[in-house]
């Protein structure tokens, strides 16, 4: 996936000189963006190709209100979550951020896009309390399981959680851990990656992206280290994002949008 975004960074600046804005989405600043949501809310950052220029970036596109948002087909799209609380201020947690990619009806996804895509934020920590300072990150070529497999291993209701993480681990590494030490791994809400990927797809949904990304809760309408990620349009017609934070108390449960690629939103 990492060299997919380098690959396509040319088209993403080209394409945003001719795609239009979405004009049902609420412009913002990033600072209004923080103080006049909730907890959780997205904001697509336009016309940006890396995470340094999403950074920067001072203007975004409030979806918090829309069912459907038109976004660039060629990638990759950054995006913004708040994570202003001033009651959890300095407090540290995890997003779960799932993606699921929907094809034209009886299409194949093009060579390379189906199947799974994981990503992990650094400075995460294992069940011995060590430090991973580096990101992880996965493409399907590198996971050695389709998307029912990745499903079924992570099923809260199996009586096998031992096993089944012992599986995962094997196939693809430990994505599974601990944003501080004295947190539980974020394998104890596995039902995030199982049931609530399987109530969300369909017989379209031809890939998935699954995220983990730890942050700190700031109070007020500043942050230094904004909470982004990236999706590639991976050729789909439309992407369902699913957004959580499943270890912050006093937050929304689950926020759930749709970009379309196709420009057909109602």
């Amino acid at each position: 996936m990492r060299g997919l975004r380098n690959a396509t960074l040319i088209g993403t600046l080209l394409s945003v000189l001719i795609f239009p804005n979405p004009a049902d989405a609420q412009r913002r600043s990033r600072a209004s963006f923080y103080n006049q949501t909730e907890f959780g809310a997205l904001a697509w950052v336009n016309s940006v190709a890396t995470k340094a220029a999403a950074r920067q970036r001072r203007i975004v596109f409030d979806l918090t209100s829309e069912n459907c948002t038109s976004i660039p087909d060629t990638g990759p799209n950054w995006f913004l979550i708040n994570h202003s609380n001033a009651e959890q201020d300095g407090k540290i947690g995890y997003f779960s951020i799932r993606i699921l990619y929907s094809f034209e009806p009886d299409a194949e996804p093009p060579l390379g896009y189906a199947g799974i895509h994981l990503h992990r934020n650094g400075n995460w920590f294992d069940a011995n309390g060590r430090q991973a300072s580096n990101e992880f990150e996965r493409d399907s070529f590198q996971i050695p399981l389709n998307l029912e497999a990745f499903v079924e291993l992570h099923s809260p209701y199996s009586g096998m959680e031992n096993e089944n993480l012992a599986k995962l681990e094997k196939a693809l590494g430990e994505w599974h851990m601990k944003p501080m030490p004295e947190q539980e791994s974020s394998w104890a809400d596995r039902h995030l990656y199982g049931a609530m990927l399987r109530a969300y797809s369909s017989a379209r949904t031809g890939a998935i992206s699954a995220r983990l990304i730890r942050f700190t809760s700031i109070a007020g309408d500043y942050s230094k280290d904004p909470v982004l990620f990236w999706l590639d349009p991976r050729g789909a017609s439309f992407a369902t994002i699913l957004v959580e934070a499943p270890r912050h108390p006093g937050t929304p449960v689950r926020r759930v949008y749709t970009v379309r690629f196709d420009d057909k939103c109602p």
